[in-house]
């Protein structure tokens, strides 16, 4: 993985951690690349889960509104 590829997962991974900045994210990305990309791939899937929930939540309340 080149450095502008190191720096884009870093920002990502900053945007997405109560944790990270960017300068830590970057430290932690050198370090340990496969566990940096393996976190990153869980918070992003835990917020499509979190989104799915949501609009199965708006199914339901919808639906609940309509039988009134």
């Amino acid at each position: 993985m080149n450095e502008a590829e190191q720096r884009d997962l870093a920002r990502r991974l900053a945007d997405v951690s109560e944790v990270f900045d960017f300068e830590g994210a970057l430290a932690f990305v050198q370090f340990d690349l496969k566990r940096a990309e393996k976190l990153l791939r869980m918070r992003e899937e835990g917020k499509k889960w979190h989104e799915e929930f949501a609009r199965s939540r708006e199914r339901v309340r919808l639906s609940a509104s309509e039988l009134r």
